[in-house]
């Protein structure tokens, strides 16, 4: 129980973007806690003018103003698990932070939200550092792309090999950071943009471990979004972070199944 208020079913915060199409951003997490059966709260760090093809606008929100939606939340409730997406600007990445290291949250997934698919800039250059060297330390699982690896590394990302190698050095440096120790960290690479099957390789500081998917013809926009949020969902519940990963990824393969989808 907190500040009198008791929740039976697990909690899942998704701090993220608004994206009005639904198909991004803290609309499909939300959708995607409530399909597994978690119970949502949110802070927006934008909003944006969005389709389900290009991103028209985007409008950070004022960090004082995404700071009282976070302490509004934890007037809710403490959350089970906190999935963090698309944040903006280097004064909401600290402001992100700040709450990170104010709860006690036992599971914090964080999506590397750079850019969208069509291209648009989600976080200014200003908040990259700060990025890596204040809010990555206090994940417990990050969740980057091929290309968002790279810029997290500098490396060229490009095959399997090079998957591993950003992940453990994503790894190395935010466990280099880290205050708590005794927190768990993992770094997930995605392969979705490698040709054959979906690869994903995620590195725990000792072990490698891959996870395969169907790829699924055609593209859309937000499938980090629902993966990431799926993770974050299934931890919650208390299952374990390689079953809710398998899980994820299955439920991101029915979603772009059944999802209307621009051609590749």
């Amino acid at each position: 129980m907190v500040c009198g208020k008791v929740y039976m079913s697990p909690t899942c915060l998704t701090i993220a973007g608004s994206d009005p199409s639904g198909g991004a951003g803290v609309q499909a997490d939300l959708k995607t806690f409530a399909i597994f059966g978690v119970r949502g709260l949110s802070a927006l760090t934008a909003i944006t003018s969005q389709t389900n093809e290009r991103v028209i606008g985007v409008y950070p929100i004022p960090a004082d103003v995404l700071t009282q939606q976070l302490s509004s939340v934890v007037a809710e409730g403490s959350a089970d698990a906190v999935k963090i997406g698309m944040i903006g600007t280097n004064a909401n990445v600290r402001a992100v932070a700040w709450f990170l290291s104010s709860i006690a949250a036992p599971h914090v997934v964080v999506d590397t939200v750079f850019s969208s698919t069509s291209g648009a800039e989600l976080l200014e250059p200003s908040g990259r550092r700060p990025f890596k060297e204040i809010l990555l330390p206090l994940a417990t699982l990050v969740t980057p792309n091929m290309e968002e690896a790279g810029v997290l590394t500098g490396m060229r990302v490009w095959n399997h090999g090079t998957m591993r190698e950003a992940a453990r050095q994503i790894y190395d440096e935010a466990w280099q950071l880290r205050r708590d120790r005794t927190r768990p960290l993992a770094v997930l690479v995605k392969g979705g943009h490698i040709e054959g099957d979906a690869i994903d390789i995620l590195y725990n500081g000792r072990d490698f471990k891959e996870f395969h998917g169907k790829r699924i013809a055609g593209t859309r926009h937000g499938t980090g979004c629902v993966l990431s949020s799926a993770i974050a969902a299934d931890l919650a519940i208390g299952k374990n972070l390689e079953l809710s990963i398998e899980e994820a990824k299955r439920f991101t393969e029915e979603y772009l199944k059944q999802a209307p989808c621009k051609p590749s």
